[in-house]
């Protein structure tokens, strides 16, 4: 608990002694071959709108959903009648697939036209998009239109990137009243379906008459599943259906919504899914890991101005193919970039035309088994009904015979494998210069990383360049081994059980697993224990797994401080400001450190350089106050407590420094209603209650 501390002037600041932990509370822990040669050719879109083009554009992504759900896909176990809606009134692609089965790297896909390795997202954990790679929402607010994103997951939270061109995006995961409930602490990975409905319909009551592009994402399919009633009832023992029946329940209240704000008919809707389940089919129990069509094969549906009713897509559809769709059919211009995007548009056949489109091979990748546990990663082609996994047995499959891929025909024909490796081959070499540009570190959150333990999305790696490991399909056992083993470990250091959760990462390490996850939560267990210089060792093992994770730097320091290595802390800041200068909280640390040292010029210096990164935080504004009235720069003091009553006005630290510092500039008349407010918000404040006596006392 932070205690009110006194400097020689009289200010006051929160403890910044104490030895915790730089990141949230642990309960917010608990995821053929002549077709190639036109890869790569640029297909602007038209650059204006036409009398036939949406006012409105709606995408929904719905997370984790399998196309094998859906009634119009042939399931009739799975009531979906407002997809199915969607698909009769529409156009539907029978065989869409995505290029990652991965949550952030698929929607970076979509929304970006680009393969992983084009716009460098390649794991759930990763640094943002990079600003040079323009999305959707940029193209679509460059073409005129109001836009809105209304996402259910952190991994696609504003830090991912794919918050830029939208106006309004809502990526909070506030939830109330449950928020302080432990046994609750999954939920805070998501944001429950209706909840981020609601949100976009009542944006859009307010957006009606503009046009807009509105992105809703849908989270409820992904694990654990856990459907409201009635579906939990209806669909007992089934709950991933539960939620896929509940998720329709949800696209049918956003058509209603159109409906009832008359713009129905002016919406073009397209609805999709970042990546489908595993359901054990494999031997994988969800998804990211293998690259089986369980994981990879999708719904696709498009309906509105310019489509079609009851057409079907005759070719293979990929995500990167959706944002030139749309951008034709909206009459959106292509931007104009360096690269272009690797899909195509296919507006002609939703508008029902002829067929003249040619099949295009769809890739995919798996970097999980090797960015985390060192084993081999996968790859993967599909060129129509042949596909081919790259893996150190590799594997090829006839979907029109073999749709569930059991019969694996790599040694049976040997000469289409090797053609089908060839075009393989020819699009990784077509990526690396892409993939050795993206590499660059940058900082990712520290509640990403250990929020999405929760969901067992495990280690996160370097460059993507291949590595000739153990076969994944000869490690799945293991792997659910070890993914047990540190979701376990999690749970335990969530509820502060420190050396049982240290016991199961020191199992990991023993198993061989070196991941950058292992490392830092490892340390984290043994802070727990009060082992610092255990843990320092642990957090320096993680720094080079993920050098640009900068609360690695931040709990380093904490351990050097506790055991009163000072100058140890400082190195360890120091190197996390070189490799990730953009993070305040590392140049608000070493103002910290030089203040409590007594050196204020460099303490100033830090503080101000935090500031100049993110204003937002008050309790840097104050810990600068404290430092220029210390130095008797009272004015520029007071702008500094100024800043921090502004940035958070119910903290009595704050109100009181502002209202001591205007009593020593002489005064008193405006510092007694700061020294009156702190005494509101605490009572017990007696440095307060002694300066407003000392103000009457003067008159």
């Amino acid at each position: 608990m932070a205690t009110e501390t006194r400097s020689p002037r009289g200010w006051v600041s929160k403890n910044h002694k104490k030895l915790c932990v730089s990141v949230p509370p642990w309960w917010t822990l608990f995821c053929v071959l002549t077709s190639l040669c036109v890869l790569g050719c640029r297909r602007d879109a038209p650059s204006q709108a036409t009398a036939s083009s949406p006012r409105h554009v709606l995408i929904i992504t719905i997370d984790t959903l399998r196309a094998d759900r859906l009634g119009g896909y042939g399931n009739r176990d799975v009531a979906t009648p407002n997809m199915d809606r969607l698909a009769r009134e529409g156009a539907m692609a029978p065989e869409a697939s995505v290029q990652v089965p991965l949550t952030r790297p698929s929607h970076a896909s979509i929304f970006t036209g680009l393969y992983p390795a084009q716009h460098g997202i390649r794991d759930n954990i990763s640094a943002a998009l990079a600003a040079d790679v323009p999305t959707m929402a940029e193209a679509f607010k460059a073409g005129g239109f109001t836009t809105a994103g209304f996402v259910s997951s952190i991994v696609l939270s504003a830090q991912s990137g794919l918050g830029r061109g939208f106006d309004e995006f809502s990526d909070r995961f506030d939830l109330g009243a449950d928020a302080g409930d432990e046994a609750r602490f999954l939920d805070i990975l998501e944001k429950r379906g209706d909840v981020a409905v609601a949100d976009a319909v009542k944006w859009l009551d307010g957006h009606a008459a503009d046009r807009t592009f509105v992105w809703v994402h849908l989270y409820d399919p992904h694990a654990p599943y856990e459907p409201p009633e009635p579906y939990a009832s209806r669909y007992a023992g089934r709950p991933y259906d539960g939620e896929v029946a509940w998720s329709d329940e949800l696209v049918g209240r956003l058509d209603a919504a159109l409906t009832r704000l008359a713009i129905r008919d002016q919406t073009l809707i397209a609805l999709t899914s970042d990546h489908g389940e595993a359901l054990g089919e494999h031997g994988e129990a969800v998804h990211g890991f293998f690259l089986y069509e369980a994981t990879l094969r999708v719904p696709l549906l498009l309906r509105g101005p310019g489509v079609r009713p009851g057409t079907r897509i005759p070719v293979l559809v990929r995500s990167v193919d959706l944002f030139p769709t749309l951008l034709e059919l909206a009459g959106v211009p292509t931007p104009k970039t360096a690269r272009a995007l690797a899909g195509r548009s296919l507006a002609s056949m939703a508008r029902g035309g002829p067929a003249t489109l040619h099949e295009e091979p769809s890739f995919a990748e798996s970097l999980t088994p090797r960015i985390h546990y060192g084993w081999s990663d996968l790859r993967s082609i599909r060129d129509g009904r042949w596909k081919f996994i790259l893996a150190p047995k590799p594997e090829l499959y006839d979907l029109a015979r073999d749709p569930d891929e059991r019969n694996n025909l790599a040694n049976a024909e040997p000469a289409r494998a090797r053609a089908l490796r060839a075009g393989l081959d020819r699009h990784l070499a077509d990526d690396m210069p892409a993939t050795i540009r993206k590499t660059a570190t940058s900082d990712v959150p520290a509640d990403l990383v250990a929020r999405l333990g929760a969901l067992g999305y495990v280690g996160v790696g370097g460059a993507a360049d291949r590595s000739a490991g153990a076969d994944p399909k000869d490690k799945i056992e293991d792997y659910k081994v070890l993914n047990g083993l540190l979701h376990e470990g999690l749970l335990q250091l969530r509820d502060k059980e420190y050396a049982a959760s240290a016991a199961r990462f020191r199992d990991l390490e023993a198993r061989g697993i070196d991941s950058f996850e292992s490392h830092y939560y490892f340390g984290q267990a043994l802070v727990g224990l009060g082992r610092w210089r255990d843990a320092a060792a642990e957090f320096e093992r993680a720094i080079p797994r993920l050098p640009g994770f900068a609360a690695s730097y931040l709990t380093l320091a904490d351990c050097r401080v506790a055991v009163r290595d000072r100058k140890g802390a400082i190195d360890a800041l120091r190197r996390g400001e070189r490799a990730v200068p953009s993070d305040a909280r590392l140049y608000r640390r070493l103002g910290e450190l030089y203040r409590d040292g007594g050196d204020f010029p460099h303490a100033a210096k830090y503080f101000r350089e935090g500031i100049a990164r993110d204003p937002g935080e008050a309790s840097q504004w104050n810990s600068l106050g404290m430092i220029l009235g210390a130095s008797e720069e009272l004015g520029e003091a007071e702008r500094a407590f100024r800043e921090a009553v502004q940035r958070d006005p119910r903290e009595p630290r704050y109100t009181y420094n502002l209202g001591l510092t205007l009593q020593r500039e002489q005064r008193a008349d405006e510092a007694v209603p700061y020294f009156r407010k702190t005494l509101e918000l605490n009572p017990r404040f007696a440095a307060a209650r002694d300066r407003l006596a000392e103000t009457r006392s003067l008159k």
